[in-house]
């Protein structure tokens, strides 16, 4: 009886929250974020506060991630997150942080987006898996959506921002390491593992070329927006994304996951259709998803990658966001039905081996 009771309990919590996070999911202002789940991530509010939309949060968030603030907290000082201008330049670099914490959910697209960069140039990183029911691992920082980078102490949020400042870091040090070669060896100013060397299109340049911005934008305001939709497209799928959250995180219970499962399963099947007409997506999803592919492939024509020899902010912002869906029929058939696969093989390779150190 008492598992009975404690099974309607989560159920009736588990839609409570689903309730409280379609507001952000089906009007959240940046489609990338989200649209996989429930919550909301980055999404709301800010362009590349998409990752709402996919809302990985309330009940596991493929995508992205948190619904801000539907659990009540004690009043007590919280920690400031800093949010950055995605796309703007820092005005004060501070170094490479020694020691950076992720806040995530395993495969938020906006996660796996700072992820690839960080694994892109062996940066080492930990983890810390953020409960999308209680997001309970945030209870100290006035700022709720995944992901959120504590970098030597001090916390930012929005992926792309992120990914920004830490491009303008690793610009910096690269320069600090040219000047350094007349007098010492460049090694001693690189603190990580093996890096990738810099090109004329380097990933980590801080004069984002129009080019490259207008693909990220492309990223958080339409692909992102694609997957979703594609990943609820019908109940079968609507089931196995869930699965696929469900089974990547480790703070879902046995009872947590199935609720998440069968409640979140069906609710996000049953609004695919108002995400369609929000996101202005008609016609076949899947078709729909197949063309952007291919625009994408005709943007990096003939080269290995967009960036040339070595791929640039575009190129690992389009691949995290895809790698996060890699367990479902919507990744399967992408890669079999496009002409990105040729491409995405080479960006598994450029990243290589994860720099995560360990989950904490």
């Amino acid at each position: 009886m008492r598992s009975l009771l404690r099974s309607q309990h989560l159920l009736s919590q588990w839609r409570q929250s689903c309730v409280r996070s379609l507001p952000v999911l089906i009007s959240g202002e940046q489609p990338y974020t989200g649209a996989v789940a429930l919550q909301q991530s980055e999404i709301s509010g800010q362009r590349n506060q998409s990752a709402a939309s996919w809302g990985y949060a309330a009940a596991g968030a493929l995508i992205a991630g948190a619904a801000g603030g539907h659990v009540a907290h004690a009043e007590e000082a919280k920690a400031h997150v800093t949010i950055s201008e995605a796309y703007a330049q820092p005005t004060e670099l501070r170094g490479l942080p020694q020691n950076i914490i992720l806040y995530q959910y395993e495969v938020c697209p906006f996660c796996c987006k700072l992820k690839a960069f960080l694994d892109f140039h062996k940066i080492p990183y930990r983890t810390v898996e953020v409960s999308p029911l209680t997001k309970k691992q945030l209870k100290w920082a006035d700022y709720k959506k995944v992901p959120v980078a504590v970098l030597d102490g001090e916390a930012y949020g929005d992926s792309t921002a992120i990914i920004t400042r830490l491009a303008a870091e690793l610009k910096a040090a690269e320069r600090s390491q040219d000047t350094a070669q007349h007098g010492r060896s460049s090694s001693s100013f690189w603190p990580f593992g093996s890096r990738k060397k810099s090109t004329n299109s380097d990933m980590a340049s801080t004069a984002v070329s129009e080019d490259e911005e207008q693909w990220r934008r492309w990223v958080d305001d339409r692909l992102v927006r694609l997957l979703t939709v594609n990943i609820y497209r019908t109940a079968g799928e609507s089931w196995q994304t869930f699965k696929y959250i469900t089974d990547s995180s480790c703070n879902f219970g046995f009872l947590e996951a199935e609720a998440a499962r069968v409640v979140g399963a069906s609710m996000m099947y049953g609004i695919s259709g108002r995400l369609r007409k929000k996101y202005d997506i008609t016609g076949d999803v899947r078709e729909e998803l197949y063309k952007a592919a291919d625009s994408w492939t005709d943007a990096v024509g003939t080269s290995r990658f967009h960036g040339g020899d070595e791929p640039d902010l575009a190129d690992i912002a389009v691949f995290g966001v895809i790698r996060s869906v890699t367990c479902t029929d919507t990744f399967m058939d992408l890669m079999h039905n496009s002409r990105i696969s040729d491409w995405y093989e080479q960006m598994m390779k450029a990243v290589g081996d994860s720099s995560r150190l360990s989950a904490s």
